[in-house]
């Protein structure tokens, strides 16, 4: 399971699409990911600590519990994404989509969300407003008004 696991890393770094890839508990830290497509993927409690992922695009993907600590990934498209329990510590998100993704127990602590899409309900859902989120003032008063 190992070796299998290792051969489908290694796939995804010379291709930039997943395609049909149930990659639970896989770990793409501190990986070059920018501009790869996750599209409906089962990545379930991935780890993606430290890694580029400028554009990339997770939308419809299954990432409960996935963790994007230290991530870079201004651009990427989270649209539709289940990223119940995820983790965003520290990462950089700006201009990320997260239109329609369920975002339930999601922490985004010190996370730079500049432009990043979000809705009211995903914010109160998440635990976004416990969080010190940096340049985040556009989502302040939603959090005042729970």
């Amino acid at each position: 399971m190992i070796y299998l696991k290792f051969a489908l890393l290694i796939w995804l770094l010379l291709s930039n699409t997943i395609v049909n890839a149930n990659c639970v508990s896989c770990n793409f830290d501190n990986k070059n990911l920018a501009n790869f497509e996750f599209k409906n993927q089962n990545l379930s409690n991935a780890s993606f600590k430290g890694a580029y992922l400028v554009n990339a695009d997770f939308s419809g993907a299954k990432l409960t519990s996935a963790i994007f600590d230290d991530a870079y990934a201004n651009g990427a498209s989270f649209v539709g994404a289940q990223l119940d329990n995820a983790s965003f510590r520290n990462a950089e998100l700006e201009l990320a989509n997260f239109q329609s993704a369920s975002l339930k127990d999601v922490t985004f602590e010190s996370a730079y969300m500049v432009h990043a899409e979000l809705s009211k309900r995903q914010i109160l859902e998440s635990k976004f407003c416990d969080n010190a989120v940096k340049d985040a003032m556009k989502f302040s008063s939603m959090c005042k008004n729970q």
